[in-house]
């Protein structure tokens, strides 16, 4: 998979490369790919972010599950 993917510390040094304010790490542990434990790859990744001296709010990280909604971004109507 390495073509089409990244590890946690490739993620952060494009992270870094392309100068993000933020980044989002998306579909991981939805399937089992790789030998690692399917909750691996966040901790490896908060790991990543500490070695280069970022915090965690640089990556926006989904849970299982869960869906972003920023209501000052969205239009809602609600009636």
């Amino acid at each position: 998979m390495q073509g089409q993917h990244v590890d946690p510390v490739e993620a952060v040094q494009i992270h870094q490369d392309i100068q993000a304010k933020q980044s989002v790490a998306i579909h991981w542990g939805t399937f089992a790919l790789a030998y690692e434990y399917y909750l691996e790859p966040p901790v490896r990744l908060r790991e990543a972010l500490e070695k280069k001296g970022l915090t965690p709010e640089c990556f926006f990280t989904l849970h299982h599950g869960e869906s972003p909604c920023n209501m000052e971004t969205e239009n809602f109507s609600v009636s």
